[in-house]
Order: C-alpha cells, then structure tokens, then sequence
C-alpha cells in the first residue's frame, strides 16, 4: 500500500509541474498536493535522480525533466490507432491547413491522445493527455453517438450540461436529437460551442467489430478560413477516420 501510495504521490508532482507554466518550489508543491515539505522533498529527489523532474539551480525550483519527453513517445509507432492517426492528421495538417485531434472517450469525459498543428490561424492549445469535454466537442459528440440515449443520460447526468461559451448546448434532451443527427449522417460538428469562433468537425474511428473506439476531429475559425465550411470539411475527416478504421481492420 505504501508503495502505491508513494507511485500515486510521485504521478501527481509530474502532472503538476507538467501544467505548471514555471517551475514550483518545494512548499508550494507541497501545499497544492496536500503533503508534508519532507515527503515531498524525497519524491522529488527520486524523480530527479531519474530525471523526470528538473531542478533549477539559481531559484532552487523544480520543473518537467527532459526525461518525460520519452515517456509515451513509442506510441506513435507501435500503437495502430496512435500511429494511423498521426498520419492522417499530418496529412490534413499539411495539405488543408487545419488542425487535428485524436480522442477516446474517458470516463464521463474526452481524453485527447493526439494534436497536431498545422500552418492554419488557429493555436493549438490543448495537449495529449488533457481532458476535454464530450457535450460541447465535436470529438465528444462522435464518442457519444457510440452510447444508447440512456446511457448517454446516465453519464452526463439530468443537466443542465456546463455551459463553455453561450453556445454550448446545456440541454441534454437537446444534445441527444442532435446525436440521433451525428448517427445518421456520420459526423459531428460544434459551431462556437467550445471557443468562440471556432467550429470543430468530427467523425468516428471503427475497430474491426465496427465499433467506435476514438474521434478524429478538426478545427478552423470560420472568420480566417473562408475556404473552410462544416460541408467542405466534413468529407476530409470522414476519410481520415476510414482509413485509420480500415487500418484497424474494420471493413472498407
């Protein structure tokens, strides 16, 4: 038990100061993790010692070590999903100038697995690992159009649904009509649900059960992109999804 503790504890100094935009001092890990300074000192030290954590010198700080950039890193070429879908959102990146997103459906959230910049106007700001949610994204709403309407309920609760931008749809029985939509036509979309500005495409990756297992999902900001529309890009991120779902094994 101590042991699992101690690996809990260590984990959670690493999302930390992964998040952290500057590196934090000893008491104030301590104090945001709720850990004594000695306990902390020596997980830190350990992490150090393996370099996943960095010390710096002159403020006697810690930050993210170089050691974590490894971490995860081989997914990108032994995962299927992982491997097809870097290819694909490179390839739309590269040729359609927008941005790409890999997710799967975590708990009563969406988990980002990959995100991939393009030359467009839009920043990414979101990173592997982040947690994002499922009504208001485009990537979510694909996720949930995999779940029966009373599962879809049972997950995201009698709302209203949190509400991002006044856009974001906060009425459940609102949300599953729309899924019914993504369903029959084979894609999602928000239009300003999550930023302002912004509209987001979806479509779901099957595995070879032909169930969905991720979301490959694009954004553009319609002010910047006249060339982009929800009907123009739709197209693009249904035959990036089919062709890592054919990757997969699900039929062509």
């Amino acid at each position: 038990m101590a042991g699992s503790q101690s690996l809990d504890r260590g984990l959670n100094i690493l999302v930390l100061l992964d998040g952290s935009p500057e590196p934090l001092g000893v008491r104030e890990i301590a104090r945001q993790l709720g850990l004594n300074a000695a306990t902390t000192q020596r997980l830190l030290n350990s992490l150090a010692e393996q370099n996943f954590v960095q010390k710096h010198k002159d403020s006697r700080r810690y930050g993210i070590g170089y050691r974590a950039l490894g971490l995860g890193a081989s997914l990108l070429t032994r995962d299927l999903l992982i491997a097809s879908s870097d290819r694909e959102l490179r390839r739309i990146a590269a040729t359609h100038q927008l941005n790409g997103y890999l997710g799967q459906q975590l708990g009563a959230k969406a988990i980002y697995l990959l995100c991939v910049q393009s030359n467009g106007p839009i920043a990414i700001r979101n990173t592997p690992g982040e947690l994002t949610l499922l009504h208001s994204t485009a990537m979510g709403k694909v996720l949930l159009s995999a779940l029966s309407d009373d599962q879809v309920h049972a997950l995201l609760g009698p709302g209203p649904l949190e509400k991002v931008t006044p856009h974001t749809i906060s009425d459940p029985e609102v949300l599953i009509d729309e899924l019914a939509e993504v369903r029959n036509d084979g894609f999602a979309y928000v239009r300003e649900e999550t930023l302002l500005g912004v509209i987001s495409v979806g479509a779901p990756v099957f595995d070879a059960s032909n169930r969905i297992v991720a979301s490959l999902s694009v954004a553009f900001a319609e002010r910047v992109s006249p060339d982009h529309t929800i009907e123009s890009v739709a197209p693009i991120v249904r035959e990036a999804a089919r062709n890592v779902s054919i990757a997969l094994g699900a039929a062509a």
